[in-house]
């Protein structure tokens, strides 16, 4: 189970039967079953974080974890069993038992009114999956944020690149300098790029500046994970911008049609009250000269009044549309108004963090100059490589990990600085082989 798309399975083809080639298609396939997992695939499991988003209804907007039981659990919803399930499943079970509900809202004057969703309308994704957590020859081992897609040479990047061992003096440790400008160049190239994004948001036509941040203290690919990750963020906000502005217009337009129908109901009830007030004015003529007893008279008095109090009752509807049609209008007006205040607000935050970092970025270069030596870039260290160990669910993964293999939530990455042996001919690498290379370090 993975929750990223890998490579579609291999297809058999007819082939002849040779010994060394069904070998490297055993391994092959071997690999693909290993690496190979499609995103909708992955299974929910204790600790991911299910983000829940009701279009509409902003207080039902909450994130919850699933627990060590399995289980998961949202107001209204109540609790439900999802581990082993995928995101598809548990989505469909939480919108079976919120469209049956009557959803309790709050109008921008406090009252408290109870409205009904649709099933488009409720959405449940993954917030948060289990961390990754990275181990061995890196600047900083522990734990780090799983992202969709992640790969063995992101995740190293994350945990600040491969660690330098060399010899060092008493009074300098320059592992310990690198790993500090690594991981300042990491949070403030993240700051930089939640700028950039905020910018973005507020309407802002801004180009990040990548050559600035050239030459990662990593793995390649660092700085485009970073924006990459931005940029998911990006897309994802002005979705549900645009979800909750489609759901306020298509308001006011049912809002107008009422409206459009109820004066037009108006206009016909004043008709039948001009109607039979004339019809009144003349029955009471006719009974002043004889010509209607007193109960033809009643009669026509009831007709008068019941036409005088479906006019009053449809200008009281008419007048409770206007005012509803005000209110979404204003809703509307207001969402726009958060949105940008809350987008400067967290604009400003981000420009303080990125002044933060990057003079904590600063310092860390001055340091390793201070030193003597040059700040880390992604080119050094090219005559080791970094052998990686996969740990999935308490066992090492079969088959050969690259930097370019997919990982997945609650993966242990062991990471050891060597020198690889030569690859066996079928295409194979026994685990006794994987652990033989990784022995081999620099000292």
């Amino acid at each position: 189970m993975r929750p990223e798309r890998a490579a579609a399975p291999a297809r058999r083809v007819g082939v002849r039967r040779r010994p060394v080639f069904g070998a490297a298609l055993a391994a092959l396939l071997a690999m693909c079953t290993t690496v190979g997992v499609r995103a909708e695939e992955y299974r929910l499991q204790p600790g991911d974080v299910i983000e829940l988003t009701v279009v509409g209804v902003p207080d039902m907007n909450m994130r919850a974890s699933i627990q060590i039981d399995g289980s998961l659990s949202f107001p209204l919803v109540g609790p439900l069993e999802a581990a082993g399930l995928t995101i598809g499943e548990t989505r469909s079970r939480i919108q079976t038992s919120l469209s049956s509900r009557l959803l309790p809202a709050y109008l921008p004057d406090g009252r408290e009114v109870l409205r009904a969703v649709d099933r488009d309308q409720i959405s449940a994704s993954i917030a948060d999956y289990r961390p990754v957590f990275v181990g061995g020859d890196v600047a900083q081992p522990g734990e780090i944020r799983f992202r969709p897609g992640m790969t063995v040479r992101q995740a190293i990047a994350a945990a600040g690149g491969g660690r330098i061992v060399q010899v060092q003096s008493t009074s300098i440790n320059e592992s310990a300098l690198r790993a500090d400008y690594a991981g300042a160049w990491q949070s403030a190239a993240a700051a930089s790029a939640r700028v950039w994004r905020l910018r973005q948001e507020l309407g802002e036509v801004v180009a990040f500046d990548t050559e600035t941040w050239s030459g990662a203290p990593g793995a390649p690919g660092a700085l485009e994970e970073v924006l990459r990750v931005e940029k998911e963020v990006l897309g994802a906000r002005q979705t549900i911008h645009r979800q909750e502005r489609t759901h306020l217009v298509r308001t006011l337009t049912q809002i107008d049609s009422q409206i459009d129908v109820l004066q037009r109901l108006l206009e016909v009830a004043k008709a039948n009250e001009a109607i039979d007030a004339e019809a009144l004015a003349v029955g009471l003529d006719a009974n002043a000269r004889g010509l209607l007893n007193q109960a033809r008279i009643a009669d026509i008095r009831v007709a008068a009044l019941i036409s005088s109090t479906r006019r009053l009752q449809t200008e009281s509807s008419l007048m409770q549309l206007e005012r509803r049609r005000t209110e979404a209008d204003r809703e509307l007006v207001r969402l726009e108004e958060d949105r940008e205040l809350d987008l400067l607000s967290a604009l400003q935050d981000a420009r303080v963090a990125e002044a933060r970092e990057l003079a904590r970025l600063r310092s860390a270069d001055e340091q390793l100059r201070a030193a003597g030596l040059a700040p880390p870039t992604s080119q050094q260290g090219e005559g080791a490589i970094l052998i990686p160990t996969l740990i999935r669910a308490g066992a090492e993964v079969k088959g050969p990990v690259t930097h370019d293999t997919r990982i997945q939530p609650g993966d242990v990455l062991e990471v050891h600085r060597g020198m690889r042996l030569p690859v066996p001919a079928t295409g194979a690498v026994p685990t006794d082989g994987r652990r033989a290379q990784a022995a081999v370090h620099f000292k």
